[in-house]
């Protein structure tokens, strides 16, 4: 249920790995960047490639000790076979070069399927020091760009527990309208029911 691998961003592909082809079926001569990022299922590659670019600039930013930060994220991969399965990654730096960039990472799969196929991104950044305040100002904005702001209207609109002929009298538009909004801000949030929807929206900061 777990693999392990080291990954060569000069070389932009595993130098070393145990257990990786067990839980995904490939060898590490078959995962490269491009690889990692499109074997991703499609409703979350998004997210899963934003938040790692924001906790990698976030932790080159700021004075954190660099060894020390490691994110953890959820999200679904496909297998060599075609099936998905619901990963948590647990990632951290490993060797830098003189210049104090780094040359590889090491990162930890676990298969967490038998927890369900939950169709959302769930994300951590620990490290020494980290003002997680301000690194979720810089997640939260991955998450904002989602949304138009119209449908950010909506959003905080249900929030505040108005119907959807309410919302359009307030918006001055159709409740034909709205109801496509609703659609729309539920498939992306990727939840069915309004209280997983604002639980969605409060965690990643899109509404208060």
């Amino acid at each position: 249920k777990q693999c392990l691998y080291v990954f060569n961003w000069k070389k932009g592909g595993i130098s070393f790995e145990i257990g990786l082809q067990k839980l995904l079926g490939y060898t590490k001569e078959e995962l490269y960047f491009k690889d990692m990022i499109e074997f991703i299922h499609p409703e979350d590659r998004y997210l899963v490639e934003n938040i790692t670019k924001e906790a990698v600039r976030h932790t080159y930013a700021t004075s954190l000790p660099k060894t020390s930060a490691q994110l953890f994220i959820t999200y679904r991969f496909r297998k060599k076979d075609g099936d998905y399965l619901r990963l948590m990654r647990q990632t951290s730096s490993y060797e830098f070069n003189n210049e104090g960039n780094m040359k590889t990472n090491v990162s930890i799969l676990t298969d967490i399927t038998f927890m369900g196929m939950r169709h959302t991104v769930d994300w951590d950044l620990q490290s020494d020091g980290l003002d997680i305040t301000e690194f979720k100002e810089k997640i939260y904005g991955v998450y904002r760009k989602i949304f138009t702001n119209r449908e950010k209207e909506v959003i905080q609109s249900i929030e505040e527990g108005l119907t959807t002929v309410q919302i359009a009298k307030k918006m001055f538009v159709s409740h034909h309208t709205v109801s496509t909004h609703r659609k729309k801000i539920f498939k992306k949030a990727r939840v069915n029911n309004i209280t997983d929807l604002i639980f969605f929206c409060k965690k990643n900061g899109i509404i208060d």
